[in-house]
């Protein structure tokens, strides 16, 4: 602490990547509306060595940023590096990745971005195709653009029609199947790859 006062004292420059480290840590807490004892009680840190973290003056254990990530939602990397690629995709319609597998399309809307969390995909099924099954975890939301579907969450099924959407928690049995050619706008969180 003594140190840390005098280095204070004699103005010795913080590392720049300890500040930028600390202005990331800041940014998602505020974004969360959370305050410094909020992040403390979530994070296992306490306020002042958070208060700490992001003004740059002091440096936390790998144990105190995988905890200060998870309180925060995010990946320990996310925190400890800047992105590095673009900040932005654009989409052309022709330059698309698409996977069709028994009678469904499966059109990525975008190229993810370095350190995405979610994607953006266009489903395409037909009535007669088997009930499609996205896999499992994270938080999806659906939007029909087309048609109607059911969609069988854990032991319930939901009937979609066009304009409807669903937002769930994507951590139990799930799987959609079309009753007339439909289209759906798919986010997923965690990001996918096809």
């Amino acid at each position: 602490m003594l140190d840390r006062l005098r280095r204070r004292r004699e103005g010795a420059n913080v590392p720049t990547h300890s500040v930028e480290f600390g202005e990331r840590i800041k940014k998602l807490r505020l974004a969360q509306n959370l305050t410094l004892k909020q992040l403390e009680a979530k994070a296992r840190v306490s306020a002042t060595h958070l208060s700490e973290i992001e003004r740059g003056l002091t440096s936390p254990t790998v144990g105190a940023v995988a905890r200060i990530a998870r309180a925060l939602g995010e990946e320990p990397a996310a925190l400890v590096c800047e992105r590095s690629g673009p900040r932005f995709v654009i989409a052309r319609r022709d330059q698309r990745r698409t996977l069709i597998a028994n009678h469904t399309a499966l059109h990525m809307l975008g190229s993810p971005l370095d350190g995405a969390e979610m994607s953006l995909v266009e489903i395409e099924l037909a009535p007669d195709a088997p009930a499609f099954d996205p896999g499992a975890g994270g938080e999806e939301f659906l939007l029909v653009v087309a048609g109607a579907i059911e969609l069988r969450l854990g032991d319930a099924i939901h009937e979609l029609s066009e304009g409807d959407a669903i937002h769930y928690d994507a951590g139990q049995a799930r799987a959609m199947r079309a009753r007339v050619p439909a289209r759906v706008l798919w986010v997923a969180r965690p990001a996918i790859t096809l």
